[in-house]
């Protein structure tokens, strides 16, 4: 490493080209005397990978913390990308943690942050090292983590997959896609593929040859399987519910509205209480919403209303006027009386004059 230079780090920054032209690979940059400079600096020896622990670790001194600019080998249209890296030891003065935290945006600022790829903080070297490098990127890419309603399908969904799998491989496989660390296989919904039946009825349903479809998941293949479509008047919409199993249920609610003969298509979900299982309500829950994403996309299906219910008693001619239409609610203004003319019978007075016995009427 170069020894300590006492240039202020503006020369440096002014001649950027040079050091963006892939001149230098790392430079260490410190706060002495309330400025910021340049501490040290390397050329480039080898891939940016190989040099980046050898050149990297030993900037990293205990108890003083530091700016470092290490340059990639990839370019995007500005010149070289960088990672920009601040270390702050736990050990640091908390004065100068300080200082180098109200300056870090200064710095960015002057370097170009078109040209920061990354930013990474570290209070010890593991943090910053090139395996707490790739730790970063790798956290970088995932999604966020799971809520307890995906923990639980993922649960389910693991043990679906090891029932279904009869060998070690399987088995390993399972675990291999689904275990707790593979956050990049979070299921924020899960997407079963329509059976081909399911695909036709929906495309006659948008050329409205039909007017329902009832659709299923089945578990063991993974897919949305059609049940029927068979016609279907509003008055029999209620039998069509079953009542110990969940369902998916598209209808073209036919009705009047403001005399005029309508049709809307409206998607009921049926959930019959907790007589089902956890599983068979998670999935169907968690399918529900990337169904109809596809079928909105894909089929240009104008979905008026989506119901969610436990049983088909509801389901009235009445109820669905009403979900289709909702009645919107206003609030009545009350109503403010006019001021009086004003001028002409003086102020309002709050005190009564004195009546004929001197006395306040």
């Amino acid at each position: 490493l170069s020894h300590s230079l006492s240039f202020s780090l503006s020369i440096f920054l002014s001649s950027l080209s040079p050091v963006r032209g892939g001149t230098i690979r790392i430079a260490k940059i410190v706060i002495r005397d309330e400025e910021l400079v340049l501490g040290a600096y390397r050329e480039p020896a080898k891939s940016w990978d190989k040099d980046y622990d050898h050149f990297l670790l030993p900037l990293l001194v205990a108890q003083e913390p530091c700016y470092i600019l290490y340059r990639l080998d990839s370019q995007n249209a500005q010149g070289y990308e960088w990672i920009f890296i601040a270390w702050s030891p736990d050990q640091s003065p908390v004065r100068e943690k300080m200082v180098y935290a109200a300056t870090r945006a200064t710095l960015k600022k002057e370097f170009g942050g078109g040209h920061i790829k990354d930013e990474m903080f570290g209070t010890v070297e593991e943090d910053l090292c090139f395996q707490g490098y790739l730790r970063h990127m790798s956290s970088c890419s995932s999604p966020a983590p799971l809520t307890v309603a995906e923990q639980e399908l993922q649960r389910i969904k693991i043990t679906e997959r090891r029932r279904l799998s009869n060998t070690p491989r399987g088995r390993a496989k399972v675990t291999m896609e689904f275990g707790l660390d593979k956050r990049h296989q979070a299921l924020t919904g899960l997407v079963f593929p329509l059976q081909e039946e399911a695909k036709r009825a929906l495309q006659q349903l948008k050329q409205k040859r039909i007017n329902y479809i009832q659709l299923k998941l089945d578990t063991e293949k993974e897919t949305v399987e059609l049940v029927h479509t068979n016609p279907t008047e509003t008055r029999e919409l209620p039998y069509r519910i079953p009542t110990d199993t969940p369902r998916y249920h598209f209808f073209i609610f036919k009705h009047s509205h403001q005399g005029q003969q309508q049709e809307a298509l409206v998607f009921i979900y049926s959930m019959p209480g907790y007589s089902c299982s956890i599983k068979e309500r998670m999935l169907y829950s968690s399918c529900k919403n990337p169904l109809l994403d596809e079928v909105e996309r894909d089929y240009r299906l104008d979905i008026a209303k989506k119901i969610e219910i436990d049983g088909g008693e509801g389901l009235t001619e009445e109820f669905l006027y009403e979900e289709v239409h909702p009645i919107e609610h206003t609030l009545k203004q009350v109503f403010a009386k006019p001021r009086g003319p004003g001028g002409k019978r003086g102020n309002k007075r709050l005190v009564k004059g004195a009546g004929e016995n001197g006395e306040e009427s």
